[in-house]
């Protein structure tokens, strides 16, 4: 079975450049509210002038069309500057993941070919220079940051200023003052919207993430959806969503861009924070991972702040249970919650249930194709059409595929077959009126919080330790969010490690989420006739154990 989607009619894309919608933006809604942060607060006129003064900036450091920039920075005004900036000049925004550490940066700013790297000092406590200086040594000196770990990379700027070696923000962006606005027009008019605007990573099996490239052409997925979350000129979409992910980043920015909107900014996730935003920005547009909507309903003051301004919003990036969806239509009032399924490389949203669809549709997180491009789900085994009913994987095919893998051609070419389908990995089922319900995953793939985690990659993160002579992690559910690691660990003395020794050793290396929440020592493993190791046994075993530990801490407690 192949399902179409149909593009809607309230906004028509047309084929232009993200900085041709800022400047149609500016035109039409230039008055309106564009970034609230806290105290700061710009115009869709004042977003456009700021942000082709730091494209001018950008000009003047020696970045052009095509190069790269690494943006080590959570929610805040500067990120949006910095991606429409680079979409003047045709350069190439690279977000990274602010929950990173040293070593997972130092790979994507070397994998990616940065020429500009902008970060901040320090955000939720942890000391960002520090990780600065391991990364780039010379910088203490005073020396250029380039060298063979990073060959192109030429400038770093520090928000809020920084050590000998990096520039500081409000430094760099005055230097655009060498750069005429006639010349940054000329730069922007030899921009295409098939050029590259951003890349956005994901983990891979392997361990190492894969760089997504999408081009402009984003925008034409971001006009269905914004039309399918009614989101309007009037809208004020909650932005806490971290905008390093697609989720954040493309349905939190690239929608109220469209629609002249505003967005109401958090650079961290806190419930009765976002709460008073909701109430004093009167917020009409709330997204989010079920881990967002519970810490809402479980709020011990919920029902004493004003949210009757929220109208619409999406959600995903896990299982979305029923009775979530329930409790924020009808106690936060978003009647229009739509449960979303998408991926990294198909520019966020694929599957969107409808305003106006069947209460039950949306309570069991269907939908169909949220714009004009196709569907299907295929045997996994043979690759044939499957008909509805029967489950397979999803396959996608059309524009809103990712470009490629930057700088990855194997792996390309292992997603994106020669007839242009891309292969989820995802296991899905169509029902007979064309809704699809997302049931499983052929990879080992666990989602924590919404975020991608990968086995393969904490595996190879805890054999690193000394101690550790295997080690296998499978994700198990979690109440708040979604799912989280299990860790079996074979040591090489029974004394070598402890489970807190391990955990330590892992948020060394690995982003938060990324740390298994449960780790058990084991001295054997299961395994099949040929010797390779069961899985699913562990998963059992790991469902099974983390269980009774959860009812353990729970009685603990009460």
């Amino acid at each position: 079975m192949i399902v179409t989607g149909s593009a809607g009619d309230r906004y028509r894309w047309k084929p232009i450049t993200i900085a041709e919608q800022l400047e149609r933006t500016a035109r039409e809604h230039g008055e309106r509210d564009a970034l609230v942060f806290g105290e700061e607060r710009l115009s869709w006129a004042e977003t456009r002038e700021a942000s082709r003064r730091l494209a001018r900036a950008l000009m003047a450091a020696g970045v052009r069309h095509g190069d790269h920039v690494a943006v080590w920075v959570p929610n805040r005004i500067e990120w949006v500057e910095l991606w429409f900036a680079a979409a003047y000049i045709g350069a190439v925004i690279v977000p990274v993941n602010t929950r990173y550490k040293t070593e997972e940066v130092r790979y994507i700013l070397a994998q990616s070919d940065a020429r500009l790297f902008v970060t901040v000092a320090e955000f939720v406590g942890i000391d960002y220079l520090a990780m600065l200086a391991r990364l780039c040594p010379d910088l203490a000196d005073g020396a250029a940051p380039n060298g063979a770990d990073f060959p192109e990379l030429r400038r770093v700027v520090v928000i809020g200023g920084g050590p000998p070696g990096t520039q500081a923000f409000a430094d760099f962006a005055a230097e655009g003052a060498a750069v005429t606005e006639e010349e940054l027009d000329a730069a922007a008019g030899a921009v295409d919207f098939e050029d590259p605007t951003i890349i956005v990573y994901t983990s891979g099996t392997t361990g190492h993430p894969k760089g997504a490239v999408h081009s402009h052409r984003i925008l034409r997925n971001e006009h269905s959806i914004a039309e399918r979350m009614d989101i309007g000129p009037e809208s004020r979409v909650l932005n806490h969503l971290p905008w390093f992910h697609v989720g954040g980043g493309f349905t939190g920015i690239l929608p109220p861009l469209i629609a002249g909107g505003a967005m109401v900014i958090m650079d961290r996730w806190e419930p009765t924070a976002a709460f008073e935003l909701i109430e004093r920005e009167g917020v009409t547009v709330l997204s989010g991972i079920p881990t967002h909507f519970i810490d809402l309903l479980s709020h011990p003051r919920l029902g004493e702040y004003d949210t009757s301004t929220l109208r619409s919003g999406w959600i995903g990036g896990a299982n979305n249970p029923p009775e979530v969806i329930d409790g924020v239509m009808e106690k936060l009032g978003v009647e229009g919650l739509l449960p979303v399924y998408g991926m990294t490389e198909t520019t966020s949203i694929t599957t969107i249930p409808r305003m106006d669809d069947p209460r039950s549709v949306i309570v069991a997180g269907k939908g169909g194709p949220v714009s004009d491009f196709e569907v299907k789900i295929v045997d996994v085994e043979s690759g044939e059409v499957l008909p509805g009913g029967r489950e397979g994987e999803v396959c996608v095919r059309g524009h809103l595929v990712m470009q490629g893998y930057y700088r990855n051609p194997e792996a390309t070419a292992e997603a994106i077959d020669s007839d242009g389908w891309f292969h989820t990995g995802d296991l899905g089922v169509f029902d007979d009126a064309g809704y699809l319900s997302i049931t499983g995953r052929k990879s080992d793939m666990f989602i924590v919080g919404g975020a991608n985690a990968y086995p393969a990659e904490i595996e190879s993160a805890l054999c690193e330790h000394p101690g550790v002579k295997q080690a296998y992690v499978v994700g198990v559910p979690h109440p708040r969010l979604g799912e989280v690691g299990f860790a079996f660990v074979e040591r090489r003395s029974a004394d070598e490690a402890s489970e807190d020794d391990i955990t330590d050793f892992c948020r060394g290396r690995l982003a938060g989420y990324k740390v298994p929440r449960f780790v058990e020592f084991v001295d054997g493993w299961p395994l099949t006739a040929t010797g390779k190791i069961e899985r699913f046994r562990l998963s059992e075993m790991a469902r099974e154990r983390s269980g009774a530990l959860e009812a353990d801490a729970g009685a603990a407690r009460s």
